[in-house]
């Protein structure tokens, strides 16, 4: 199973309501969303499922992911940022009958299930920018542990 990992894009600082959840996507957050969403429309392996954080700027980057790949949206709830590990895992081992699946949350999260993904559960988390796809292969059965780092995107580098 490919995994991409994505971090939201780029987001303010602050919202309207002053809730950490509530924050949007800066211009800079829309671009980089636009860019990775027509880097992985472009790829061999293409997402089948496309799942998304109920937070805004979560939601804004995935939107930009599902009308590159004319998906509907889809809203996870154990993709937010104050979910744990082992919710993202519980997300993943869902879309098991998935070829690709594509997350988009927050850190720390993305950078721990990243690493545990190819690490284990011990392992320190390595940084995951803000719009920053890593893409993550499990083979097998067990996903902790099991997979390895094909790659990283960022617009820019």
């Amino acid at each position: 199973m490919d995994i991409y990992v994505i971090r939201h894009g780029k987001a303010e600082e602050d919202s309207e309501s002053g809730l950490d959840r509530d924050r949007v996507l800066r211009s800079k957050g829309h671009k980089q969303a636009q860019w990775l969403a027509n880097e992985i429309a472009n790829r061999d392996s293409k997402p089948e499922l496309v799942l998304s954080s109920p937070y805004p700027r979560a939601r804004e980057t995935a939107c930009h992911i599902w009308d590159a790949l004319g998906m509907e949206a889809q809203i996870d709830d154990r993709l937010g940022a104050e979910r744990s590990l082992s919710d993202m895992l519980d997300v993943l081992e869902d879309a098991r009958g998935s070829g690709c699946v594509a997350i988009v949350s927050h850190n720390p999260n993305c950078a721990r299930i990243v690493s545990t993904l190819c690490n284990g559960l011990m392992t320190m988390p390595g940084a995951h920018r803000t719009g920053e796809l890593a893409h993550v292969q499990v083979e097998g059965s067990e996903l902790v542990g099991n997979g390895k780092l094909i790659g990283r995107l960022r617009m820019g580098d």
